[in-house]
């Protein structure tokens, strides 16, 4: 089935309902479809996803896969990693997922990303305290900016995108849903780190697009050891003169590097 939300397509951000059963019917709509395609990430990979590579960094594998996906305007090519973490008594927990993965995603993305520079809130609200999603709890509905560097001479970028975060209401799981969103050009935001008010489109920013869906899940393993099974799924198109064959090749790699950026980011904290 062609995805309707799920997809590297901005959709018009007045285009999303605001608030009441609108609001509630497409966030049951979005995370279902997220948790549909997420689900179908397993070790090994198997169809529709094709094994890429398993690559070790100095806290584990990730294993990467790809695939087309069917949207509405057609296919998509779709990245995706996974890998899976020991909890570790002290050095890696539920909870450090959870606190710094999870809760303040965008805010602190803006600390471990390695291209990432900035990171705005929109002033668009939404209002989902009233929303019901049955099997999970609706903690975040909020509008981002994302902006990235990237090497000269690019252009440096952002990704404006609605996220969404959902927890399981009977075990240790949620999702972190990034949909990407057109804005007007004159939109403007909060720099989570200065508190300023920003544009988010600035003249020499190119605008691009970004879509994933994250899922972290607390398994018990058979001799009853606990283990943090972290999962992503993303398409995107950084737009401007970047070739979409060069971003390819670099989307597997910058997908995995971010493991050990947020794992880093953990111990920082810890210390």
């Amino acid at each position: 089935m062609a995805s309707s939300y799920i997809k590297s397509v901005p959709a018009p951000v007045d285009s999303i309902p605001k608030s009441g059963a609108e609001l509630n019917t497409y966030l049951n709509d979005v995370v279902a479809e997220a948790h549909a395609l997420i689900n179908t990430l397993v070790t090994p990979p198997k169809d529709p996803w094709t094994f890429n590579a398993t690559k070790t960094n100095k806290y584990g594998s990730v294993e990467i896969s790809s695939r087309n996906k069917s949207i509405s305007e057609g296919t998509e090519y779709w990245f995706a990693r996974r890998s899976v973490h020991p909890v570790l008594d002290e050095k890696l927990k539920w909870e450090d997922f959870e606190n710094l993965l999870f809760h303040g995603h965008s805010e602190n993305e803006r600390e471990y990303g390695p291209t990432v520079s900035r990171v705005d809130k929109m002033g668009f609200e939404w209002d989902s305290s009233a929303t019901s999603v049955p099997g999970w709890r609706i903690v975040q509905v909020a509008g981002y900016g994302i902006h990235h560097h990237l090497p000269w001479p690019f252009n440096a970028r952002v990704f404006p995108i609605l996220l969404i975060l959902a927890s399981a209401v009977d075990k240790k799981e949620f999702m972190v849903i990034s949909i990407p969103i057109a804005i007007p050009p004159d939109s403007t935001g909060t720099n989570v780190e200065t508190q300023e008010t920003v544009p988010i489109i600035s003249a020499k920013t190119t605008v691009g697009q970004y879509v994933a869906v994250e899922r972290v899940i607390c398994e018990e393993s058979a001799d009853g050891k606990s283990n943090v099974v972290w999962s992503m799924a993303t398409a995107s198109d950084a737009s401007g003169n970047l070739p979409m064959a060069l971003q390819r090749r670099v989307i597997g790699t910058s997908i995995f590097k971010d493991v050990e950026a947020f794992l880093d980011y953990v111990q920082k904290k810890k210390a």
